[in-house]
């Protein structure tokens, strides 16, 4: 189980970086198309969509790795036992944020699918499409949250706790 949920979360950090080159390949293509009078049609809602599904794509992989920023002033200052029931609490309120914002993106997109729409852009993008990228993103990102919210219950230490991120701990380093 734990290497299908590290493969699901380093999948979609994978998805996200294609993601960034799709808007890198998009700019480059709307400089070249400039030189030899080429249009490249809908190309800033486009590169909109992949930045909006590169975000959310990425918000697993980045909490795995420890990346989200944290404020750990009162949290290193706690008593061990006191900081891992603040990690619980907190892991439990993202579960829970996480999968309500889940579930309103996922009737967003049954009601994107519903009536048909689409981009206003020139080319006509359902716009189910880029919303489901930002459903799969919370989606993961929910099941990461419970992952963790379980690894903690049973002991462990947060895959996001990272010392060298901790500037001002009370011991000083």
């Amino acid at each position: 189980m734990r290497a299908a949920l590290d493969f699901l979360y380093a999948f979609c950090g994978y998805l996200a970086a294609i993601c960034l080159a799709g808007i890198g390949a998009l700019i480059l293509a709307q400089i070249i198309g400039r030189f030899f009078g080429i249009l490249v049609p809908s190309a800033n809602e486009i590169a909109g969509f992949l930045m909006a599904a590169s975000s959310f794509l990425a918000l697993a992989y980045s909490f795995r790795a420890g990346s989200h920023i944290r404020v750990n002033l009162v949290l290193l200052r706690l008593p061990v036992a006191a900081r891992r029931i603040a990690d619980i609490i907190c892991l439990a309120a993202g579960t829970i944020l996480t999968g309500y914002f889940a579930w309103f993106t996922w009737v967003l997109v049954k009601d994107s699918i519903r009536y048909n729409e689409v981009a206003d852009g020139l080319v006509r993008i359902p716009l189910a499409v880029p919303q489901s990228a930002l459903l799969a993103g919370l989606v993961v990102l929910t099941i990461a949250f419970l992952d963790e919210l379980i690894s903690v219950l049973r002991g462990n230490t947060p895959s996001y706790d990272i010392e060298q991120d901790a500037l001002l701990s009370p011991d000083g380093h």
